[in-house]
């Protein structure tokens, strides 16, 4: 099974071809950290703020299994 990945606002322009709608699917190697997969992503670390896995908050370090729902959230500013 897949890892979906969900991108808001700003981070959706990093990822090529990336769908507002579906997301991003991609297959992982058991036990890839978050860190690692933003990397190869190619997302900027300093951009993401808020990362959730399968609905529930987690750290740059958490491990991924391969089957699960990332979402990755940038800084909100407003006022």
């Amino acid at each position: 099974m897949a890892l979906q990945i969900l991108l808001s606002a700003t981070l959706r322009r990093c990822v090529p071809g990336y769908d507002g709608a579906k997301g991003h699917t991609m297959e992982i190697q058991p036990g890839t950290s978050i860190r690692e997969l933003v990397r190869e992503l190619g997302l900027p670390e300093n951009e993401v703020k808020l990362i959730m896995v399968n609905g529930v908050s987690a750290h740059w370090d958490t491990i991924l299994e391969g089957s699960e729902r990332l979402a990755l959230f940038p800084p909100v500013g407003g006022g």
